[in-house]
């Protein structure tokens, strides 16, 4: 029997990319920036934001597609609590913890997915600081393009804290907006509470449609990371004309999808 001899020729090794090689923008192995992402608060809403960066138009090549490094840890104590009891600093550790976790593991820069964490951002190191990008200044960023008057609708925490009402831009633009009463504001914290763990996001979005005409109001400011999943809710039923909103988890998962962040 005569065998055929098969001749190979050697293969050119494939080396890895290194991190600090210039991307090659629209080739598939391009590097983009890595972002970090510090979740858990709640979970559901993190990892609808995942859902929204990668569902929004989606690259030809998955290898595109935008990096995401996701710490969800919904251990770091409740943001509303520590605001109310003075424990800020819990919150702060904790966050101080995952930033600096995140960067040292490549991340590039770091959301925190929870409007009421923010006032535990302004509390840390200079160097972690700012690395971090902010959900509320996306807030008044996109108000400077969109008139009319809005609905800021936040957690209890946010309100006792000046999430909104001390941020450096509020006065800008304080003449069109509005916060909901005490009663509508304690509603609405219970909706929160309710979204995460799951409840119906319909509700919420029912509630939300009867508040605008009350407070005389175009649109409302998702000013919580859980109202992600109501305006994606609102979204997925064609009703976004009618109850139109600033959602800043919107915003920054379009931002990470384009690379601009």
């Amino acid at each position: 029997m005569i065998r055929e001899r098969v001749t190979t020729h050697p293969t050119t090794a494939v080396l890895p990319i290194p991190a600090d090689a210039p991307a090659r923008t629209g080739e598939p192995g391009t590097r983009r920036p890595l972002i970090g992402v510090i979740g858990g608060m709640g979970p559901l809403a993190s990892t609808e934001l995942l859902n929204t960066v990668y569902g929004l138009e989606p690259p030809e090549h998955e290898q595109l597609a935008a990096r995401i490094l996701l710490w969800s840890d919904p251990a770091v104590a409740d943001r509303t609590t520590a605001i109310q009891s003075g424990t800020v600093d819990l919150v702060r550790e904790a966050l101080e913890y995952s930033v600096d976790r995140l960067l040292t593991a490549g991340a590039d820069v770091v959301v925190v997915a929870c409007i009421t964490a923010h006032p535990a951002i302004r509390l840390l190191p200079g160097r972690l600081r700012s690395r971090c990008v902010s959900l509320v200044d996306l807030v008044f960023e996109q108000l400077g393009e969109r008139p009319g008057r809005h609905l800021v609708l936040c957690t209890r925490g946010s309100v006792l804290a000046g999430v909104f009402t001390d941020h450096e831009r509020w006065p800008e633009f304080a003449h069109r907006l509005v916060l909901p009463d005490d009663e509508d504001q304690e509603q609405l914290h219970r909706h929160v509470y309710r979204l995460k763990r799951n409840g119906d996001r319909l509700a919420t979005v029912a509630f939300v449609r009867g508040l605008l005409p009350k407070y005389r109001a175009a649109a409302f400011v998702a000013g919580c990371t859980e109202l992600h999943l109501v305006t994606r809710a609102i979204e997925a039923r064609g009703l976004t004309r009618h109850l139109p909103s600033i959602d800043p988890m919107t915003v920054i998962a379009q931002r990470i999808r384009d690379g601009l962040i």
